[in-house]
């Protein structure tokens, strides 16, 4: 099926990006980085992730996700070069990694919004759900695989050597993309007036703002991690893989079970568990903690942001579905910036737990705001035709 070659081609584009999720942060620490510094470094990609996606979103509705998916992966193959340069050195100036993150917000802000607006074209009715947790679990396999793999490659070379390794694979994923055969859409008018260069429903509100308050923890996650783990000598790597898996897994069983059950139960399920598997970083680390953390804080993500996509998808129409991904993608910026920049001066003054704390507060927002929106008590229903064809159900 054509979706499953998608899938493969999303998870070895985004190759790109996580190739550094879990390095970065260690080679500015070996470089002799701040934390402050480190955590500011890594979210410049989602502050340029924001901006990247409002023009994205509308250059994915105006040109299609096939042309849009291939420019993605470009952005990834010149950060990744930069890396390359043998000026890339934290110990000597940290210009290059500014500049690769800037090219790697903008791939991240594209790549997955393109890829996910050409989902319903490839599923029969009725199926949508099923292709969107199909291609968004290829995106949780690449955090599964990638970081372990990259750090593999890190302590057997350096950051170098791991650029080297995102750059094979993000042109083996355009390549599979390309060779899929998918033919570019033609232009499309917009169902509704663009605002701000982008298409925007006011029903996208809630399940954006969910998304921000929801995922920002991560942020502070993927900056700080790494290098608190690295010094209670316990392995970060197999905490990205364990969260990878788990969120990997549920996504088709939080399909089968969107259409049982509302989007709300599942959501403030997912949120509670995720304030638990945070509150288990405030423990002294060890790997055992980790991997632990890892598995029920990605089965908890699971079963919320599937359902948030799905509502997404099913609230929008053909002509601005580009949008509703791609400021989704934004959202998720947003989030990260919150945690990694916006946690930056918490953690130089009080450490990484005071910004988990934080991250656990706004995953209580989230809930509230699940609780507040009376919308997601039905079932999403059918394949997802826009607004005028989504059909609730109560539960």
């Amino acid at each position: 099926m054509t979706v499953f070659l998608l899938a493969l081609a999303v998870f070895m584009v985004q190759g790109g990006f996580h190739f550094y999720t879990a390095t970065l942060p260690l080679a500015l620490n070996q470089g002799g980085v701040p934390d402050a510094a480190i955590g500011l470094i890594v979210g410049v990609s989602a502050i340029v992730q924001i901006p990247a996606a409002i023009v994205g979103g509308r250059l994915v509705d105006r040109f299609g996700g096939v042309r849009l998916l291939t420019a993605g992966g470009f952005a990834y193959l010149i950060g990744s070069a930069i890396i390359v340069l043998p000026l890339a050195d934290p110990a000597v100036s940290l210009v290059p990694f500014v500049a690769a993150r800037l090219f790697q917000g903008v791939g991240l802000a594209v790549v997955l919004p393109s890829a996910l607006s050409l989902v319903p074209a490839l599923m029969p009715p009725g199926g949508n759900p099923r292709g969107l947790s199909i291609v968004g679990a290829a995106q949780n396999l690449t955090i599964t695989l990638i970081p372990p793999l990259s750090l593999f490659m890190f302590n057997g070379s350096d950051i170098h050597g791991v650029a080297w390794g995102a750059i094979v694979a993000v042109i083996v994923g355009v390549g599979l993309f390309r060779a899929i055969g998918l033919r570019p859409t033609r232009p499309q008018s917009a169902a509704i007036r663009p605002r701000f260069g982008i298409a925007f429903r006011r029903s996208w509100a809630m399940p954006l703002l969910i998304t921000i308050t929801y995922v920002a923890h991560w942020g502070a996650v993927t900056a700080y991690l790494p290098v608190k783990a690295v010094g209670a000598g316990a392995d970060v790597g197999l905490y990205f893989a364990a969260d990878g898996i788990a969120i990997f897994l549920m996504r088709l069983p939080t399909a089968w079970l969107a259409e049982r059950i509302s989007s709300r139960t599942l959501m403030v399920a997912g949120s509670v568990a995720t304030a638990v598997a945070i509150g288990m970083l405030l423990l002294p680390l060890t790997t055992p903690l980790l991997i632990v953390s890892g598995l029920l804080g990605g089965a908890a993500g699971g079963l919320v942001l599937s359902p948030v996509l799905f509502e997404l998808s099913s609230r929008a129409t053909d002509a601005d579905r580009g949008s509703a991904f791609a400021l989704y993608s934004g959202s998720l910026a947003g989030a990260i910036s919150l945690g990694s920049i916006g946690g930056s001066p918490m953690v130089a003054a009080f450490g990484l737990s005071a910004a988990l704390v934080v991250g656990m507060a706004l995953i209580g927002v989230a809930t509230v705001l699940t609780l507040a929106d009376k919308s997601l008590r039905g079932l999403v229903v059918g394949d997802a035709g826009g607004e005028s064809g989504a059909q609730t159900t109560p539960a």
